[in-house]
């Protein structure tokens, strides 16, 4: 009888660890793909009706390179989190980007994709083999995504000239219409 039981108990925690495993697959991108660290909770920073923190990136186009400052808007602005590995990422950015093509003509129109830990390169590939042209900011560390969020990408923030956060998106999200 002891046999069986621990069979049926070892059975048991197999179950288990096998459904703890598949909901860490699950988390998307809430456990940190490019370092591995996983962690517990979404903890947003930066909210709907905050002002923008002060700070500012190189970022790279297909033109060269130049500086985004949140000190300097100069009309609507969109601030994009991401890293290429990240699933959620992936399936979001061609959203990301057709809305850069649509509105970058648009006065005063500016948009960055600003990495969390990924290295130029790595973007760079991965840029040329999605045809995407909206800038982007490679940063191997985490200074500038922890100045808005400590979990969770993407991030979208559309924000007003005024560095004021209109609307943001985490994860998954449809970009809103007339913004």
């Amino acid at each position: 009888m002891l046999i069986s039981e621990n069979c049926l108990t070892f059975a048991a925690m197999k179950a288990v660890l096998g459904l703890i495993f598949s909901m860490f697959l699950l988390a998307g991108c809430v456990v940190d793909e490019a370092s591995g660290n996983e962690e517990s909770e979404t903890t947003d920073i930066v909210k709907v009706g905050d002002r923008l923190p002060s700070f500012s990136v190189e970022t790279i186009t297909d033109t060269g390179r130049s500086a985004f400052s949140s000190d300097g808007l100069t009309g609507r602005a969109v601030i994009v989190f991401f890293n290429t590995t990240c699933r959620d990422c992936q399936r979001e950015l061609p959203k990301l980007e057709a809305y850069y093509r649509q509105h970058r003509d648009d006065a005063g129109f500016q948009l960055v994709a600003i990495a969390r830990e990924q290295a130029e390169a790595d973007i760079a590939a991965y840029w040329e083999a999605n045809d995407f042209t909206m800038p982007y900011s490679p940063q191997e560390d985490r200074k500038i995504y922890n100045l808005f969020a400590t979990l969770t990408i993407p991030r979208v923030y559309f924000c007003l000239q005024s560095g004021v956060v209109t609307w943001m998106g985490v994860e998954a999200f449809d970009l809103p219409v007339g913004e």
